[in-house]
Order: structure tokens, then C-alpha cells, then sequence
């Protein structure tokens, strides 16, 4: 291979699909089809039923010796096990790649367990990590969903951000009565297009390129949830229909994403993209988000009709502690959230401690169920958060109600009952009754 093969090779990002569980295999088999060339494709799993049914992305058991390929059953402590034991393995299969996306359907055991382990060794690796997450339905119970809300936190405190994608939403969007195989349809298309249109954005050659140093400074530290909408619309006022296709998208939220929205990616794809075109794009969206720098690109690919139009929506993420004080989510009619779907704003805390999760809400505003995250392991505290811990537990420590010294009462007993030498000649030695216990006769207080 010649050197400018191999300049040729390294213009682009290296991109790697990694399936986590389940649902994420599923996703990442789907992707692997249909996603540019340039990306790798990985499935893993505690489960050899879905590793066994992988033909396009490359799959790795998680957890050879325990659980044995028999899967989690739910029990995500159990899938961080497994996959610890196998990070000299997957450290391997991380090296080298630029963007790391983690697929990963949460609520279950092993996407949930494995997830946050698996992105943190991405970022070890050097990789930008992006996490694709969706969420259970409402009717899946509070348990899943309350373990997918505490896996999402997780990832999202290790992750630069997460795509999110809440099953509900489709029901918000379709209504209740579709069916169910359709509703995951349309869920599994959202969390695909959010793959596919970063990658191609990033790979397919353009007449105005957004770049991979774009993506790194919009989401990179981030640790936010972000939204990515892929819109396609044909005919004389395809550039309209694409806006309004845009602002009905469920990640739009009717446009409250693209105003709360740090930085904007806009990638316009299609036959003859007209400056006009481009011009009426970038007018609708920055109208709706002023405050959000914006970058633009444009690529040719695509037939003549259709214009393809693809949003990524960065958010700030509150990690310099300006802006600790939160409003409260508000609800819709339906008692849905407008914060991505979720009924509390997950942020990092500012210190990288688990000391200000618990002051990000005071639980009034809990949509049906709640997380308390695990206390990190000791390998894990910086020796900056260990102080932090020692000087809050030494501020409680007054206030701490003093236990009472306490002192057992003295029992002074006396005889009731000479049992069966009641009726018997006591036995007199030297004026005492020897019948009677010596602590009698002498008078003793026992303690």
C-alpha cells in the first residue's frame, strides 16, 4: 500500500458500532447493513440466543465463565462482572477508533450493567463516545424502568452524549392502540437514523464538509443527552416540507431542543442543492435556536428529488457550575416531560463525585419512579473526592445525635420459693440457712 493510500485511508474517522445487549445487537445487525463504508460493527452479549442470530457485525460473548452465555436475567450487577472480566479483550477491539457509538436498549441487564463500564473504556481508549440509548415503555413497569433510568444517568455521566430515543414517544406520536411490533419499528428507526446520519455527515465526501474536529467540539465533555433528526422531503417545496418534517420530529420536542441547544450540526444532502435551499434551512433553524453556533455542511449525494436534511443537537451540560439551578421539567397533558423525555435533568456533577447527585432535584417532580446511584467503588475516588467525602462527613459529625452511655440497672432479688426444702428442717450452720443461695444470705446486688 502506498503512502497516499494510506493518507487516503486516514482522512476519514474510524467509527465503531458497538451493540450491547439485546436490543443493541438487533440495532447494530440493522446498521451494519446499511451504514457507510468505514464503519465496524460489534455485537456483544451475555446471551448466545442473539450472538448466534449475528451475520453483519462481529460478535463477542461477555462473560464466558459467568454467566456462560446464558444471559443476566435483569441483574445488571451481574453484567458488569462480565464484562470486566473481558476488558483486555474489548480494550483490543476499541483501539484505534476515533467515535465509539454504544447501542444499548436500557432496562435490562446487560446493556444496562455494561454500558457506562464499556464507554469508559472508550474513553480510555481515546475514542469520542456517543451513547444510543432507548428506553422502556411505561406499561414494561416501574422496576425496568427505574433500572433504565439509573443506566442512563451512568452513561451519560461517562459518555461526551447520549442519543436518546424513550419508547413512550411513539405512543405519544401514534396513540395507544398501534401495534406493537410497529411501535418498536418506528423506535428501532429513530435510534438507526441517529447512527446513520452522524456517520454519513461524517464520512460521505461534500461540497461543504462537517468535520469530525465539528462533532468533537460540539459534544466532546459534554456529558449531556443530545438529539439527532434525520428529515427526507422531495418536490417544489421540499425545503418547507423538510422544516416542518423537522419540527414535528419527536426529538424536536415543537422546537424546545433546537432553543435550548448549545450547538447545532445541519448537513443537507441531496441532487442540486440550491443556495436559496440553503438559505431557507439555516434561516428556519438559527430563528428557533439564536443562541447555538452553527455549522453547515452540504453534500451532493442523493437523487435529484429528494433533499435530505440531517440535525444534531449538542447541548452545554452544566459542568462549570454557573448554572446549578435548574427549573422544574414541565409536564404535558399527558404527563410526559418536556426534558427528553425524562421527568429529571440528569447532570454531571461539577466536582466528577457522586456528592451533588442528590441536589439536582428534590424528587417533587418524579414522574412514577426514582434512582439512587451505587456508591463508587474506593478503586474509583480521586484522591480530590475522597478529601470531599472525609470533610462532609466531619461538617454532619456534630449534628449527629450522641449515643447515650448506657448502664444496666442493679437487680435487687430476693428468696420467694425454697422449692422443695419449703417444707423440709433447714439446714443451720453457724446461724445461717444453707438451704437458702449464698447471694441471698449475704445480701449481694447482682448486675
Amino acid at each position: 500500500m502506498s503512502n497516499s493510500d494510506k493518507q487516503r485511508e486516514g482522512a476519514n474517522p474510524t467509527i465503531g458500532l458497538i451493540g450491547l445487549g439485546e436490543t443493541g445487537v438487533k440495532l447494530v445487525e440493522i446498521l451494519a447493513m446499511i451504514a457507510p463504508d468505514g464503519v465496524v460493527a460489534h455485537s456483544l452479549d451475555t446471551d448466545n440466543r442473539s450472538l448466534s442470530r449475528c451475520h453483519q457485525s462481529r460478535p463477542f460473548l461477555l462473560g464466558q465463565a459467568i454467566p456462560c452465555g446464558l444471559g443476566t436475567g435483569g441483574d445488571s450487577a451481574l453484567a458488569r462482572g462480565a464484562v470486566e472480566s473481558d476488558s483486555d479483550e474489548l480494550i483490543e477491539i476499541l483501539r484505534g477508533t476515533d467515535l465509539v457509538f454504544v447501542v444499548v436498549g436500557m432496562g435490562g441487564g446487560t446493556g444496562t450493567g455494561a454500558a457506562p463500564f464499556l464507554a469508559n473504556l472508550a474513553k480510555q481508549a481515546g475514542a469520542l463516545v456517543v451513547g444510543v440509548a432507548a428506553t422502556p415503555f411505561d406499561c414494561e413497569g416501574i422496576q425496568r424502568c427505574n433500572q433504565a433510568t439509573g443506566g442512563l444517568r451512568d452513561l451519560k455521566q461517562v459518555a461526551d452524549t447520549v442519543f436518546h430515543f424513550p419508547n413512550q414517544n411513539v405512543v405519544l406520536m401514534e396513540g395507544a392502540d398501534i401495534a406493537l411490533h410497529q411501535a418498536l419499528e418506528i423506535a428501532n428507526r429513530h435510534l438507526c437514523e441517529a447512527v446513520l446520519g452522524v456517520s454519513r455527515m461524517l464520512l460521505e465526501p461534500g461540497m461543504l464538509n462537517v468535520s469530525f474536529a465539528d462533532l468533537q467540539a460540539s459534544v466532546q465533555g459534554r456529558h449531556s443527552l443530545g438529539s439527532v433528526m434525520h428529515v427526507e422531503a422531495s418536490g417544489e417545496d421540499r425545503v418547507d416540507d423538510a422544516v416542518q418534517k423537522l419540527l414535528a420530529h419527536p426529538a424536536s420536542q415543537g422546537g424546545e431542543a433546537l432553543k435550548n441547544a448549545s450547538s447545532l450540526l445541519v448537513n443537507l444532502s441531496g441532487g442540486d442543492v440550491t443556495l436559496a435551499e440553503m438559505d431557507a434551512v439555516t434561516v428556519a433553524i438559527s430563528n428557533r435556536s439564536p443562541s447555538a453556533k452553527l455549522v453547515v455542511g452540504v453534500s451532493g449525494q442523493g437523487n435529484e428529488e429528494a433533499l435530505k436534511l440531517t440535525v444534531v443537537i449538542a447541548h452545554a451540560g452544566k459542568l462549570d457550575g454557573a448554572d446549578r439551578e435548574s427549573a422544574p421539567p414541565k409536564l404535558d397533558p399527558n404527563r410526559q416531560t418536556s426534558d427528553l423525555g425524562y421527568s429529571d435533568p440528569f447532570t454531571v456533577p461539577d466536582t466528577g463525585s457522586y456528592l451533588d447527585l442528590g441536589k439536582e432535584s428534590d424528587g417533587k417532580n418524579r414522574n412514577g419512579f426514582a434512582y439512587t446511584p451505587p456508591a463508587p467503588p474506593a478503586d474509583a475516588l480521586t484522591p480530590e473526592c475522597r478529601e470531599d467525602l472525609i470533610r462532609v462527613a466531619a461538617k454532619e459529625e456534630p449534628n449527629r445525635t450522641k449515643r447515650r452511655k448506657i448502664i444496666q440497672e442493679l437487680l435487687p432479688l430476693e428468696i420467694v420459693s425454697k422449692g422443695r426444702f419449703e417444707e423440709s428442717e433447714p439446714t443451720i450452720h453457724k446461724g445461717e440457712d444453707l438451704d437458702q443461695p449464698t447471694y441471698i444470705r449475704r445480701g449481694v446486688v447482682l448486675n
